[in-house]
């Protein structure tokens, strides 16, 4: 491809909003452009890699068996409503209506259709394992589309499916998903960390999440630096400190307070007291606004709300705002642990299992002049659940071996689920045993956005001059670039550009006559192609064709009748480098 022809040219600044260095790297390099809030045009560079990235994600299924198949984006409402996965997805679930009247879920995700579809085969099991995979649009309505591909309202996703007829053979499957999306990673350039994760709305109790570290993820994980343990903080178990625990409960008391000390950094300096020493409580709300939750917790956690959540039985809660607050006579920094007796149908009282562990807080029942003192649960007051539902923090001992664990910031890259029967159950899943009586399936599910990968290889793969794509699924391989308008030069570069397409690899000319070396350099640094080629006097001059790898600094020539072995050569050895060797 010549850059002249290409369709798609790079542009010098990103737009204010765009925060994420992989959105302002994919705008200014050609790659993408916003149609609206959350969803994105692939312009021809950016396809190319898109393209790339599915390739290599279907190898990798079809190596483990994986056959590809494809739903419709359309699914109607009813299969939605059987697992009742439609009020857990809540307002992210787009719907739509046809001329019938008819209601539809626009897809978020697949279990309940491909459930029907394979349990409408009437298999047996004989006919299982089932292990198919699609690549196809999802639409969701998120609150807020950030990041560019790393967050959108639609994109496109690998969606694997699984159905057996036992335990065992699932799990098997599932250990094969688990090695072919570290290939994956593997291969497109991803460290990662395969963590114990949080279902949410998707459904079952188990699953791992693929997390990339990176400072511009969204997600935090926490890995123990003593043992293998890795987790997203929605799951993650660690120590609680035992606050006063030596001491005897020592008398309740209300203690005056100025009315300014709400905070805990507030009450931190007017006691001379740590975090720990007091109790924090936290408004948060079901979905339908119909029960409120008081989330407790000592002064130095925060509660984590996927945790919450579980806790009492909801897949999403929202945080309470003024209006709930004063709907049970509270505002903020007044929120009480307990003695909210008029409200009692519509409260739930949640404390985190490290408060049951202390003796002697304070606070938990402000008033407008007085806090109380030596609050002990048990004896002062009790929540109606007991439960894990605070965040981790860096530096938090690890529940499993009494590490400590560090706090990483990374994107989720991949998820797989483990589902047993919790859609085959609600979506007749049956298959014909051996014995020939009826029995429900077992199920998995597995998934990979694609255009959350690409934003996440650079997010990962990139300088302060631009993209440094891993050669897997850089846009084109080879990097041509002409300096001058010295004919020789034109003609060489021309008889190049041509020998290499003859060949086989993948070659991108800048061929452009009327920008400056700086001009062309600098667009070959932003877009990343990882082998570079530059024909100019000076190179001629020297006998040959200056060879250039985008990560490296340094440069060398290249004899001409020598390049398209070089060029075969350094192409093996980028692909080496990301497969480590068996």
């Amino acid at each position: 491809m010549k850059y002249s022809k290409l369709f798609g040219k790079t542009v010098r600044e990103a737009k204010k909003e765009m925060t994420a260095k992989s959105h302002q790297l994919l705008y200014t390099g050609g790659f993408i452009r916003e149609l609206s809030a959350g969803r994105y045009e692939f312009l021809p560079l950016g396809f190319r890699v898109w393209k790339k990235l599915v390739n290599v994600i279907d190898e990798e299924m079809e190596a483990i068996s994986s056959q590809r198949f494809s739903i419709p984006i359309l699914q109607p409402m009813e299969f939605w409503a059987k697992s009742n996965r439609d009020k857990a997805w809540g307002k992210s679930l787009m719907k739509i209506k046809d001329r019938t009247g008819a209601e539809f879920a626009l897809s978020a995700t697949g279990e309940g259709v491909v459930t029907e579809m394979v349990a409408g085969t009437n298999p047996t099991y004989k006919d299982l394992p089932v292990i198919v995979h699609q690549f196809i649009i999802k639409l969701r309505d998120e609150k807020r589309a950030r990041g560019g591909l790393l967050r959108t309202r639609e994109f496109v996703m690998k969606d694997a499916y699984s159905f057996h007829d036992t335990e065992e053979d699932f799990m098997n499957t599932y250990d094969d998903f688990y090695k072919a999306y570290s290939r994956i990673c593997e291969r497109i350039g991803l460290n990662y960390y395969a963590c114990i994760a949080d279902s949410g709305p998707l459904g079952g109790d188990y699953c791992h999440e693929f997390q990339i570290p990176c400072d511009a993820g969204e997600d935090h994980i926490v890995k123990c630096e003593k043992c293998d343990y890795a987790v997203n903080v929605e799951k993650a178990e660690f120590v609680r400190k035992e606050v006063n625990k030596k001491e005897e409960m020592k008398e309740y008391k209300m203690a005056d307070l100025p009315e300014k000390v709400q905070k805990i950094k507030d009450l931190m300096k007017h006691y001379d007291m740590p975090a720990e020493m007091f109790i924090k409580n936290v408004l948060y709300k079901t979905l339908d606004g119909k029960k409120l939750i008081i989330a407790t917790v000592t002064g130095d956690l925060d509660v984590n709300s996927v945790k919450l959540a579980k806790a009492v039985g909801e897949d999403e809660l929202e945080i309470g705002e003024d209006v709930d607050l004063k709907s049970i006579g509270s505002k903020t920094g007044y929120l009480h642990s307990w003695g909210y007796d008029e409200h009692k149908d519509r409260i739930i009282y949640v404390v985190d299992e490290g408060i049951t562990k202390t003796r002697n807080l304070y606070g938990g029942y402000k008033t407008a002049t007085q806090d109380p003192l030596n609050v002990n649960y048990g004896r002062d007051f009790e929540a109606d659940i007991v439960a894990d539902i605070a965040e981790p923090y860096d530096g938090a001992i690890c529940g499993k071996c009494r590490g400590v664990l560090k706090l990483i910031r990374s994107i989720e890259w991949g998820h797989i689920f483990k589902y047993d029967h919790f859609y085959t159950k609600h979506h007749d899943g049956f298959f014909t045993d051996r014995d020939g009586q009826k029995k429900l399936m077992y199920m998995g599910a597995y998934g990979i956005g694609i255009g959350r990968s690409l934003a996440t290889v650079v997010e990962t793969h990139h300088d302060d001059k631009g993209i440094s794509w891993p050669i897997s699924v850089a846009p084109y391989k080879v990097h041509l670039v002409s300096l001058g308008e010295d004919k020789a030069v034109n003609k060489k570069a021309l008889s190049l550009y041509e020998e290499i397409e003859k060949a086989g690899i993948e070659i991108l000319w800048d061929d452009r006559i009327d920008v400056s070396a700086g001009v062309k350099f600098n667009d070959a640094d932003l877009i990343g192609i990882p082998i570079r080629l530059i024909v100019s006097e000076k190179s001629l001059g020297k006998g040959g064709i200056e060879m250039k790898l985008r990560k490296n600094k340094e440069s060398e020539i290249i004899k001409a009748d020598n390049l398209l072995e070089v060029l075969r050569e350094k192409i093996t050895q980028l692909e080496d480098e990301l497969i480590p060797k068996k």
